[in-house]
C-alpha cells in the first residue's frame, strides 16, 4: 500500500470515529430494507430469499431468521451477499469508509434479517 493510501485510509477511520458514523444506523437500515425488499409474507418468496438463494446463502439466511441473538456475518458472507455496487452505494448514503461499512454490516444484516422474519420493526440495541 502506498503513503497515500496508508494516510487516506488512517484520515477515513479517524473520521468515522470522530463523526461516530459508525453508531448512527438510520441511513444505514434504509439502504438495507431497500435492497432486501419488502417484509416477507406467508407462501410467496421474499426479495430477501432470492437474494440469498442466487448467493447460494439460504441457510445461512434460515439460520439468522431462527436465533434470537446471531453471531455477526462474516466479510465474507457480507461481500457474497452484496455486490460491489450495492457496498458503495452503502458507504456513500452513510459516509462511512469501507472498512466502518462492513463491520456495520455485519453486525446489522442478522438482526435484520431475524427480525424480518419475526415481523417486528428493527429497533437497535441501545
Amino acid at each position: 500500500m502506498k503513503i497515500t493510501e496508508q494516510f487516506t485510509s488512517a484520515a477515513t477511520q479517524v473520521g468515522d470515529f470522530m463523526t461516530l458514523a459508525s453508531q448512527d444506523v438510520s441511513g444505514m437500515l434504509s439502504v438495507l430494507n431497500d435492497l432486501l425488499g419488502p417484509v416477507p409474507q406467508p407462501d410467496a418468496p421474499s426479495k430477501l430469499e432470492q437474494r440469498a438463494t442466487a448467493a447460494g446463502m439460504i441457510q445461512v439466511i434460515r439460520n439468522w431468521q431462527a436465533q434470537d441473538d446471531a453471531p455477526p456475518a462474516t466479510e465474507a458472507e457480507i461481500k457474497q451477499f452484496f455486490t460491489p455496487e450495492e457496498l458503495t452505494q452503502f458507504s456513500n448514503e452513510t459516509g462511512l469508509s469501507e472498512p466502518a461499512t462492513l463491520s456495520m454490516l455485519q453486525k446489522l444484516l442478522p438482526r435484520c434479517v431475524r427480525r424480518r422474519a419475526l415481523h417486528e420493526p428493527f429497533a437497535p440495541r441501545s
